[in-house]
């Protein structure tokens, strides 16, 4: 299992029974396959097929083949319940998945200030680009001007 860590995984470390858990990382289970997993309660069971169908509702029949979306995770896990995940607690949930607080008045992540940097840069370009072609379409308007005779 060479693979970087997601919401999915740790929740299924977590939350099969040991012997399922073995066969995972053996390889010898589809993760996709509800019917395949024993998890040690229903509860769990419940979130995950759910997790499992909304990322078909957004990706499609094969919703396996795109990675693990922590958005989709936030929505299943957070519904109708305290936002708490395994291994963080009450954590801000959002700020976890995304890299912006959903806390009022809260200072903004790197990642926040790295995005509107980016986007304050690429209005720069956009607004030196329109310049110019202004500047060219003025000059070629004024090179073709007549004056109307009188």
């Amino acid at each position: 299992m060479n693979e970087e860590p997601n919401f999915k995984r740790i929740f299924l470390d977590t939350h099969l029974t040991k012997e399922c858990k073995q066969k995972m990382w053996d390889g010898d289970i589809d993760i996709y396959n509800l019917e395949e997993l024993k998890f040690c309660t229903e509860r769990a069971k419940k979130v995950y097929g759910g997790y499992l169908s909304a990322m078909r509702e957004v990706y499609g029949p094969n919703y396996s083949e795109f990675p693990d979306d922590p958005e989709v995770w936030a929505r299943v896990v957070g519904q109708g319940r305290a936002r708490r995940v395994y291994g963080i607690g009450s954590s801000d949930l959002d700020y976890l998945v995304t890299g912006t607080s959903s806390s009022v008045g809260s200072a903004p992540s790197q990642a926040e200030y790295q995005r509107s940097q980016e986007e304050v840069q690429v209005m720069r370009t956009q607004m030196v680009d329109l310049e110019v072609r202004l500047q060219q379409q003025l000059q070629e308007f004024m090179q073709n001007w007549r004056p109307p005779s009188s």
